[in-house]
């Protein structure tokens, strides 16, 4: 057993150094490839200063004994796992006078590979703990090993660890310099930090009213607790190198500030995620399947050596800055676009179109039927040139029966009679057998949308007297969609409109339900097509340029 836990350890090791090699790999590769920004960015000064590229090349190399760092921070731990009675804030419990938030303290040691990155270890050693109490633990199975141990009034626990980590920091306030423009000489400044660690530690888990012992890692005293009390297992530790071992990952964000040229104070927040369940000593499969706490800290750092990098960093951005300024010429009124429709105020006929509107190339909206009625408050954008409409852009209808006065051959029909496509009167004895001529008006909708707008009120006005003056008459309600989307989520919004529509008759016009059929074709029943080529073969595809159309409700007898 001794020889398998010194293997693992070996592994566990190993791993480290692995993955610190290969940060240190990428890391040069990052630093080569900023290196060639910042001396294409700065080229013109390259060129000014040729006559001193041998010197200057090597005061940018990369030294190492340049950029060294180190620094102390002290704060407080938060956990959030199985034993934690809160994720957001810490819980006290008054007897035993226990509090969640224990302390802790880090050591860093850190190299600046360049103005954007740099390399870290740290060493952070402390305790984090939590505590839940019973009515926390409501529908979970509380694990007890032993079967005797737990009191079943909740439970608290206390952790002593150890860690080391290895760390790539990203300064994050020269990152945005290439988003956004720099602030020249601003003492505070933001880290990022990402890394991954090897946590050693021991952990005590006991009663949260009794302080009686329940279970441990890192302990060579535990068992079934016969006594009772706090003087029972749980008071000797493993030695240092036998205690439990984990490998965690973490990440956090750091402030900065810059007293003088080489200490800086830092507020830092880092969380650690552990790839385990045993940092609360309880193993249980409820919420949290990894454990992880949250370190606050603040602390010094002290430079070492040189760490003036003002020559290896120049914001894009403020070159940039330089570059356009000189021909940064504005010219008035041609620039000016009070509507916001995209074209300018001095070629705009109608500078006041509301936002969004489509446009013509002179700035009227577009009026695809020519009624003068625009698009945008054209209730029916696609009636027949030179027609007479009314102000929302529908063509007038005499006898309200549905066909408008330009197709309209018996402009005189009785109100709600039955007439075919071109408004002739059928009889009702004819309109079993001759179904496909009866004329029904369409209900037209918004983009995915199954609301009927009130541009549409004379349209289902007209089907609500067809009923009424044919009792004896039921009507299949189709809905239709344009081609947008995927067709199972067309067909159910053509059900949708169908049903809206249905219950729109019903509650405005008491239309018996029964009368009613809801179906729906989604995208498969088009009115607008396109001829294309596809692989050289001719085909019909659902056509973009009029898709207004296909959004629609039709109705049909149902025999």
């Amino acid at each position: 057993m001794t020889k398998f836990a010194d293997l693992f350890k070996l592994f566990m090791i190993n791993k480290i150094l692995i993955i610190g090699l290969f940060l240190v790999g990428s890391i040069s590769q990052i630093n080569a490839q900023e290196n060639a920004i910042a001396n294409a960015l700065n080229s013109k000064k390259a060129n000014m200063q040729s006559t001193k590229v041998g010197s200057s090349q090597k005061e940018r190399s990369f030294r190492l004994w340049q950029g060294w760092s180190f620094g102390l921070n002290y704060g407080v731990t938060k956990f959030k796992g199985d034993i934690a009675q809160y994720n957001h804030y810490p819980a006290y419990q008054e007897i035993g006078n226990f509090y969640e938030l224990k302390t802790a303290m880090s050591f860093n040691l850190e190299k600046r590979v360049n103005a954007l990155y740099s390399l870290a270890t740290e060493v952070t050693a402390g305790k984090f703990g939590g505590l839940r109490r019973k009515n926390q633990y409501s529908g979970y199975m509380v694990f007890d090993p032993w079967n005797s141990n737990y009191e079943d009034n909740g439970d608290k626990f206390l952790t002593s660890f150890t860690e080391i980590d290895l760390l790539l920091n990203v300064d994050l306030t020269n990152l945005m310099s290439y988003f956004n423009q720099s602030r020249k000489g601003n003492k505070v400044y933001f880290k990022g930090k990402l890394g991954v660690g090897y946590n050693t530690f021991n952990t005590i888990r006991r009663n949260l009213l009794s302080d009686s012992y329940i279970y441990s890692y890192g302990y060579s005293d535990q068992g079934p607790n016969t006594n009772a009390s706090s003087e029972g297992y749980g008071n000797q530790k493993e030695p240092f190198l036998n205690q439990t071992k984990e490998t965690v990952y973490l990440y956090g964000l750091s402030a900065n500030y810059r007293i003088n040229y080489r200490i800086e104070l830092n507020l830092d927040y880092t969380i650690r995620n552990a790839l385990t369940d045993k940092w609360d000593a309880s193993v249980m499969s409820t919420q949290y399947k990894n454990d992880n706490f949250a370190f606050l800290s603040v602390g010094v750092s002290y430079k070492i050596g040189d760490h003036d990098y003002k020559k290896d960093w120049a914001s894009p951005v403020d070159v940039l800055k330089d570059d356009v300024s000189i021909l940064n010429v504005r010219i008035e009124g041609f620039t000016d676009d009070a509507d916001n429709d995209g074209v300018a105020d001095a070629f705009d006929k109608d500078p006041n179109t509301p936002l969004g509107v489509a446009v013509d190339g002179s700035g009227n909206a577009l009026d695809v039927d020519m009624d003068n009625v625009p698009d945008y408050r054209d209730a029916d954008p696609f009636s027949n040139r030179f027609v007479v409409v009314d102000a929302n852009g529908v063509e007038l209808d005499d006898d309200k029966d549905g066909v408008p006065n330009s197709k309209d051959l018996e402009s005189n029909t009785q109100v709600g009679s039955m007439v075919n496509q071109f408004g002739m009167n059928i009889g009702n004895n004819n309109h079993l057998s001759g179904a496909g001529m009866i004329y029904f008006p369409s209900i037209y909708f918004s983009s995915g949308s199954s609301v009927v707008t009130s541009s549409n009120k004379n349209r289902i006005a007209t089907i609500a007297l067809l009923l009424k003056n044919n009792s004896e008459i039921a009507l299949n309600v189709i809905g239709n969609t344009d081609n947008v989307g995927n067709a199972k989520a067309n067909k159910k919004l053509g059900l949708r409109r169908a049903k809206s529509v249905i219950n729109y008759l019903v509650s405005n016009y008491s239309i018996d339900i029964n009368r009613l059929t809801p179906i729906t074709k989604g995208e498969a029943d088009p009115l607008s097509t396109a001829i294309t080529i596809e692989n050289g073969i001719e085909v019909n595809t659902k056509a973009n340029a009029f898709k207004e159309i296909n959004r629609r409700v039709d109705f049909e007898i149902n025999d």
